[in-house]
């Protein structure tokens, strides 16, 4: 199933961006540097990007990442910015012929605030990463009248008198 989704500029995906597949890093080796890393010469780290796919309906997101290989212990998901920022970190390790090859992700998503970022939750399922999280129920709009009163506006409370109340 493929599913194609617009960009929607009031969506709670608004934010997504699309650096996830960042470039390897360069061998010191093709700088003309002397690598730290000396005892592991044959080992390589790079920077991969898992593909992932975004749904919506009018109940919940979600977000199905690809990360084959990576074990739940090698991948931290965070909530940052007030639950507005999904960070996602992890990696693996891929023995070759005569080395490890390490793959390393690291990206964040900016959701939308009409998501309840307290429910999400993560499952990993056959190499596949689904995060889920429910929209907030929409509240009617509330109209409220403010009663005009005749005579000077109060001061503007100083600081140290608004912590006491």
């Amino acid at each position: 199933m493929t599913s194609l989704t617009f960009w929607n500029p009031n969506s709670v995906f608004a934010g997504f961006d699309d650096d996830f597949f960042s470039d390897p890093i360069v061998p010191s080796t093709l700088l003309g540097t002397q690598s730290t890393l000396t005892d592991f010469k044959t080992d390589t780290m790079r920077h991969s990007s898992p593909r992932y796919e975004v749904t919506e309906n009018k109940n919940q997101f979600r977000l199905a990442v690809d990360v084959p290989g990576v074990k739940p212990d090698n991948m931290k998901i965070e909530l940052e910015n007030d639950g507005h920022v999904l960070h996602m970190s992890g990696g693996r390790k891929v023995k070759t012929d005569t080395s490890y090859e390490e793959y390393k992700f690291d990206k964040r998503f900016t959701l939308g605030k009409d998501l309840d970022t307290s429910k999400i939750t993560a499952h990993l399922s056959d190499g596949v990463l689904v995060l889920t999280a429910p929209k907030k129920e929409k509240l009617p709009p509330t109209k409220q009248e403010i009663a005009i009163v005749h005579g000077e506006a109060p001061a503007l409370m100083a600081e140290e008198e608004e912590m006491k109340e």
